[in-house]
């Protein structure tokens, strides 16, 4: 299994960036944090093709729920040769790190969103 789900759109940039922040709004989620790494690195005087990295989580969680160590969840949006592309760690790798925790079940559903996100962003 690889690490990252990812999928490559035809949106451009900046209306793929608008799909995340809608597609996780429609799934129940909110953006914790929208972080510019291009902004970022180009200010530094390092320039890189454009990299946004969406940090996420349902918007309804209770802290103490097992599913909080799998949060937040980061999306990842960049450009590479063939196109835009939205990705995100797969939410199971987790089971294996805190497997005291019986994260499976949690995390396979969690991934399920996570997949469905990912794939409504660039459809």
């Amino acid at each position: 299994m690889e690490y990252a789900y990812r999928r490559i759109g035809s949106r451009s940039f900046e209306d793929t960036l608008d799909a995340v922040e809608r597609v996780v709004r429609d799934h129940g989620f909110e953006v914790l944090c929208r972080h510019d790494i291009t902004a970022a690195l180009v200010a530094k005087g390092f320039p890189i093709r454009p990299l946004v990295i969406f940090e996420i989580a349902p918007q309804k969680h209770d802290s103490e729920d097992p599913l909080s160590l799998l949060l937040p969840c980061r999306v990842n949006v960049y450009e590479e040769d063939a196109g835009v592309v939205v990705a995100a760690l797969r939410p199971t790798l987790w089971s294996a790190v805190f497997p005291e925790h019986e994260l499976d079940g949690i995390a396979e559903e969690f991934e399920k969103t996570v997949t469905e996100m990912v794939d409504a962003a660039v459809s």
